[in-house]
C-alpha cells in the first residue's frame, strides 16, 4: 500500500504536532537509561516527521521518515528482547502488533473510501487522530512504561 497516495491537507496533517510531547518524553527516558543509539534515531525521526508534516508531497522525506520509524521500532524491539523481563516483552510485542495492525487497517480504510469517492475532510481528520494514537502515542508510551517497570 502506498500511503503517499493519500495526501492529507496540511491544515489537518499538522495536528500530528500534538504527538511531539510523547516523542520528547520517550527521548527523556532513553537519555536517563543511556539508550544513546535509540535517542539519536528518535531525534532524527522527530526532525523528519516535522519536515513531512509540513510537506506531505515530498517523496524523499516520506521515505526517510518511514525508514527511521521502522528503525526506531526495531531498536526498541532489540532493547525489549534483551532488556525486559518476560512480562515486559509480552507488553511491548503486543503493543507492536496492535500498532502494525492499526497502521495497515487505517491505510486500507482510507484507500477504500478514496477509491469509492467517499473521502471527506472529517475522515481525514479522524484518520490523523487514529494515526496519532495507534502509531505515535501507543508504542512510545508503551516502550517508556516497559523501560520504567519491566527493565531487567
Amino acid at each position: 500500500m502506498d500511503e503517499n497516495e493519500l495526501i492529507i491537507p496540511q491544515k489537518i496533517s499538522r495536528l500530528s504536532f500534538y504527538s511531539i510531547p510523547c516523542m520528547l518524553q520517550c527521548m527523556m527516558v532513553c537519555y536517563m537509561n543511556e539508550y544513546i543509539f535509540l535517542l539519536f534515531f528518535l531525534w532524527c525521526l522527530l526532525g523528519t516527521s516535522i519536515m513531512y508534516w509540513n510537506d506531505m508531497k515530498n517523496r524523499l522525506i516520506y521515505n526517510v521518515d518511514r525508514g527511521l520509524a521502522v528503525s526506531v521500532l526495531g531498536i526498541k524491539s532489540h532493547i525489549a528482547n534483551n532488556g525486559f523481563n518476560p512480562m515486559g516483552k509480552k507488553v511491548w510485542y503486543s503493543s507492536l502488533l496492535i500498532t502494525g495492525t492499526a497502521y495497515i487497517l487505517s491505510l486500507y480504510l482510507l484507500k477504500k473510501r478514496k477509491r469509492d469517492g467517499l473521502i471527506y475532510i472529517n475522515d481525514m481528520r479522524w484518520s490523523v487522530y487514529y494515526h496519532m494514537f495507534f502509531i505515535h502515542f501507543l508504542p512510545t508510551t508503551t516502550f517508556t512504561l516497559c523501560v520504567l517497570y519491566y527493565k531487567v
